[in-house]
C-alpha cells in the first residue's frame, strides 16, 4: 500500500506545481489550519506552547499569522523528545526515525509515520523527474554511509533505484564502480563530487551522466563550472534538511529555488520579524503533512532570501532567491556585522593554485585559513590571502594560515568550508 501511496502523491504534486500561486497558496493555509489545531489537540509540546504565548488554534490562519507564536528551538526538540513531541497514539516503533548528524552537537531525531515517509520522499522525486531524471535511469548517489539501506520493492524493477556509493570508499573505488554503472544521474555534495572529478580527469575515466544534482552545502559558481564543464552535464541544485527532506530546488531555468508549498511553509526570520522578500533571514519551517511529530516555526538554523520575483518556468512555485549558509557559517567583522560564507568563496575565487581551503573564525579578531595545494603557496599569495580578509573583515584582524595535506570532513562526510566559533546575532548582510 505504501507504494501505491507514494505514487499518488508524486502525481498530485507534479500536477500541483504548475497550479497558480494563489491557487497554492489557499492549499497551503488550509493545512497549515488542520496542522496547527491538530498540533494543539495532540502533541503535549505544542499544547504548552500556545497557553505560554496565549495563542488558540483559530488565532492561525495564515502562513503570515505564524509570527504570534515562538519560534521551535532545535534544543527543545531534543529535550522534549519522545514523550513532549511525539503525537498522541503514535506507535514510535513504527515510525521511521532520521536524525541529524550531530556535527555541532547531540543528533535530533524526528519521527514520520508510514504517510509523512512516503509523502516526503514523494516531494523528494519531484525535482528530479522536473528536470528531466527518467523513472529507469541509471542513478548513483554518494552519500553518508549510514543512509545505504536495503532496497524497496520497486526498486528491484530499476524503477527510482539509486545506486549508493560511501562517501568513504576510495576514489578508485568510486570510479570503478562509476564505470560498471555507467550511471545517467549523479548526485552528492559538491564539495566530493568537486574531489571526484578531478581524480576522473587524472585518470581520464569515462563517466557520462547527463544530470548532476548536488545538495546539502553551499555550491559556488567555480565548483559548479568545473564539474559542468569537465563531465558535460548541468547541476541541478537542491536544498532541505534531515529533519523535513527537500523543501526547495532549482528546475531547468535555474533561476532561483522553488519552495515545495505543499510539504512545507518557509519563514525568513531577522530579529524575531518575517522579513520582506528580496530580504536575508533565518529559515523557519513549518511541516504541514507531519501528523506523527509536527513541526511548527521550527528555527533550522539556515539562512536563505526570499526572491521578490516569478521563475519564466511557468510554476506557481514560489522562489527562494538563494542560500547563504548555516547560521554557524557566518562570519562577525570587528565591527558587529556579518559576513555570509559566500563572500569567502568570492576571496578564493581566482586563486586557482589553491585546491581546496576552509576559514575558521575561533574568536573575533582571530581567522584561521586552512589550504591544500600541491605544492606551497608563495609569500605574494600569502599576503593577498592575509590583504583580501583583512579588507572585509577588519584590518586588525589576527590571520594563521594553515598548508595542510587534506581537510577533514565531519562524520555525515560534508566539507564545512566556513566554520564561526563566535555566536551570531541576526543581523544578516551580503557584504
Amino acid at each position: 500500500m505504501s507504494h501505491i501511496l507514494k505514487a499518488k502523491y508524486l502525481y498530485q504534486l507534479m500536477r500541483s506545481q504548475w497550479k497558480s500561486f494563489d491557487e497554492l497558496k489557499a492549499m497551503q493555509d488550509k493545512k497549515l489550519r488542520a496542522m496547527i489545531r491538530y498540533a494543539y489537540e495532540n502533541v503535549p509540546f505544542y499544547q504548552d506552547k500556545f497557553d505560554r504565548a496565549g495563542v488558540l488554534p483559530g488565532d492561525i490562519n495564515t502562513a503570515e499569522d505564524l509570527p504570534k507564536l515562538p519560534v521551535t528551538t532545535k534544543q527543545e526538540i531534543k529535550e522534549g523528545f519522545p514523550l513532549q513531541m511525539i503525537a498522541k497514539g503514535v506507535d514510535i516503533n513504527k515510525c521511521w526515525l532520521p536524525h541529524t548528524s550531530g556535527s555541532t552537537g547531540t543528533p535530533m531525531i524526528v519521527a514520520y509515520n508510514e504517510a509523512a515517509e512516503d509523502f516526503q520522499k514523494a516531494v523528494a522525486l519531484r525535482p528530479n523527474i522536473s528536470c528531466g531524471q527518467g523513472y529507469f535511469d541509471k542513478w548513483v548517489t554518494f552519500t553518508d554511509p549510514r543512509h545505504i539501506t536495503g532496497k524497496k520493492l520497486f526498486q528491484h524493477f530499476g524503477l527510482f533505484n539509486p545506486t549508493r556509493i560511501s562517501l568513504f570508499e576510495s576514489l578508485d573505488n568510486q570510479i570503478a564502480l562509476l564505470r560498471k554503472i555507467k550511471p545517467k544521474i549523479l548526485e552528492g555534495y559538491p564539495s566530493h563530487l568537486y574531489t571526484l572529478v578531478k581524480k576522473i580527469r587524472e585518470l581520464n575515466a569515462s563517466v557520462n551522466p547527463k544530470i548532476i544534482f548536488t545538495t546539502a552545502e553551499l555550491l559556488n559558481s567555480n565548483v559548479r563550472k568545473y564539474i559542468e564543464s569537465n563531465l558535460n552535464a548541468p547541476i541541478y541544485d537542491q536544498f532541505g534538511c534531515v529533519e523535513l527532506g527537500r523543501t526547495a530546488w532549482q528546475c531547468p531555468k535555474r533561476e532561483g529555488y522553488h519552495i515545495d508549498v505543499e510539504a512545507i511553509i518557509m519563514e525568513f526570520v531577522a530579529k524575531g520579524q518575517q522579513v520582506a522578500e528580496g530580504e536575508v533571514g533565518e529559515i523557519v519551517y513549518t511541516e504541514l503533512y507531519n501528523f506523527a511529530m509536527p513541526l511548527i516555526r521550527y528555527a533550522s538554523g539556515d539562512i536563505g532570501k526570499l526572491a521578490n520575483r516569478t521563475c519564466s518556468c511557468g510554476r506557481g512555485l514560489p522562489l527562494m532567491e538563494m542560500v547563504l549558509g548555516r547560521r554557524d557559517d557566518f562570519l562577525t567583522c570587528l565591527n558587529g556585522s556579518l559576513i555570509t560564507p559566500i563572500t569567502m568563496d568570492l576571496i578564493f575565487k581566482n586563486m586557482i593554485v589553491i585546491d581546496e581551503c576552509r576559514v575558521i573564525q575561533e574568536r573575533i579578531d582571530l581567522i584561521i585559513v586552512q589550504t591544500v595545494s600541491q605544492k606551497p603557496l608563495s609569500q605574494i599569495l600569502l599576503d593577498e590571502i592575509e590583504s583580501r580578509i583583512k579588507t572585509v573583515l577588519g584590518k586588525d584582524i589576527k590571520l594563521e594560515i594553515q598548508q595542510l595535506d587534506k581537510l577533514d570532513k565531519d562524520t555525515s562526510g560534508k566539507l564545512r568550508k566556513v566554520i564561526s566559533k563566535v555566536e551570531v546575532i541576526d543581523n544578516y548582510t551580503m557584504d
